[in-house]
């Protein structure tokens, strides 16, 4: 075994397998784009789903899968998709054994929702579960892995504090977006025309994965080289600002284009 894998995996098992995605502003700004973005048939719909007004109720239920973690610790695998860098793509056998990755989760929750047989307990958290997993999956960590649980165990100082890769992009750099979820939201939808949204909107959850993948492996792991502590620069978040925004925008409009066809 390498060296440098005798020191890190040790390492990892200390780790929690993988950090909450975007911290609660990010899922927040995902479900109002989301919800700016519904057909009125499919506002009609989720709002009789969820008792009241569709969007603010999006905002509110898109932490819910992480709030019930400790109770239901069956579903931690559900929240991301480990792609090992060196790889060239999701490949379902090996990436999500017995189901067990947010690709297959997010449409397992979506055949829940088309199914007319399921019961209104089954629809509801099938549906708290997708908003925040198409969110997840957005989050490029929570589709790839260098031996390091997502960056979840790779160290860095960011000034004095220390705090791990994961982290700087669960919480650290959506938060300097801004405080309001839906001030944020609406900046990052300013100027995206119809048609740009219906590109972006296209594709399939193996195909958001894959790009997750690559975004990780190309603006995330190759700007951090070393498998030790390492400090982060200090115009990081101004760097990667376009980056966050954007993979906001995606989750968003993809979880719009989910709904919209489901309940259209």
């Amino acid at each position: 075994m390498r060296l440098w894998l005798r020191f890190l995996l040790p390492l990892c098992l200390l780790w929690p397998a993988h950090a909450w995605a975007w911290g609660p502003e990010g899922h927040e700004v995902i479900a109002r784009i989301a919800g700016h973005n519904l057909t009125p048939a499919a506002r009609l719909r989720i709002a009789q789903l969820l008792g009241g007004d569709a969007s603010p109720l999006m905002m509110l239920q898109s932490n819910w899968a992480d709030e019930i973690r400790a109770d239901r610790p069956e579903t931690t695998g559900w929240h991301f998709v480990n792609i090992e860098v060196g790889n060239r793509g999701y490949s379902r056998r090996r990436d999500c054994p017995r189901d067990n990755c947010v690709v297959r989760q997010i449409e397992r929750e979506m055949g829940l929702l088309r199914d007319p047989h399921s019961s209104h307990a089954a629809r509801l958290e099938a549906f708290r579960f997708l908003i925040h997993f198409v969110g997840d999956l957005h989050q490029p960590l929570h589709a790839a892995d260098r031996y390091d649980k997502g960056g979840n165990a790779l160290v860095i100082y960011d000034g004095r504090r220390r705090t791990s890769l994961h982290r700087v992009w669960d919480q650290d750099l959506v938060k300097t977006l801004g405080k309001d979820p839906m001030l944020v939201a609406a900046s990052i939808e300013a100027n995206v025309t119809p048609q740009d949204k219906a590109k972006i909107a296209a594709g399939t959850p193996e195909d958001w994965a894959n790009e997750s993948f690559r975004l990780a492996v190309r603006e995330i792991y190759a700007r951090f080289p070393r498998l030790g502590p390492t400090r982060l620069p200090r115009n990081y978040a101004a760097r990667e600002r376009q980056v966050v925004q954007q993979q906001l925008l995606r989750a968003g409009l993809r979880l719009a284009a989910i709904l919209n066809g489901i309940y259209s």
